[in-house]
């Protein structure tokens, strides 16, 4: 099944670096991503300006000019990831913090409370993307499940 989904992409062109965020319905849909990524960074832009390209592209510029979020309009033979999840059991969840030798400071997705999980879902379309991280108590990602990563002081991952 062929289907147009509208794809997130973060932009820094001073390093020339694009990653991709998550894939929605509609162009509505992936701006509401965006806010819900700034909502769960507690990041407040409010000089934002959005921009269609020449190839209809739309460009979110939230601070200066180097750094953008860019929605794409694409076509994709399939479906669009889930956002449906159930939570894990107790015995999975301390089975997982055992396993990645967790701390008290750092969390599981299941374990975040409903209105981070809410937000992480939207933010990158995925359930099963936005489970495959650790995340600070404000549900903000640390890293990715199985990676050894130095974490800096404010704990939180760039994504």
């Amino acid at each position: 099944m062929v289907q147009t989904v509208y794809t997130n992409y973060w932009q820094s062109r001073f390093g020339r670096v694009r990653k991709e965020h998550g894939s929605y319905k509609s162009e509505e849909e992936a701006i509401e991503g965006i806010k819900a990524w700034w909502e769960l960074h507690k990041e407040n832009h409010s000089n934002v300006q959005y921009i269609r390209t020449n190839t209809g592209a739309l460009e979110i510029i939230y601070g200066d000019e180097r750094y953008v979020y860019r929605i794409e309009k694409r076509t994709i033979d399939g479906t669009l990831p889930t956002r449906s999840y159930r939570l894990k059991k107790s015995g999975e969840i301390n089975s997982l913090r055992s396993k990645y030798l967790l701390d008290e400071d750092s969390f599981l997705f299941d374990e975040l409370a409903e209105p981070f999980r809410d937000r992480l879902i939207l933010a990158m379309a995925d359930s099963k993307k936005a489970r495959s991280f650790i995340y600070d108590r404000d549900g903000r990602p640390i890293h990715e499940l199985g990676l050894t990563v130095k974490i800096n002081s404010s704990r939180a991952l760039s994504y």
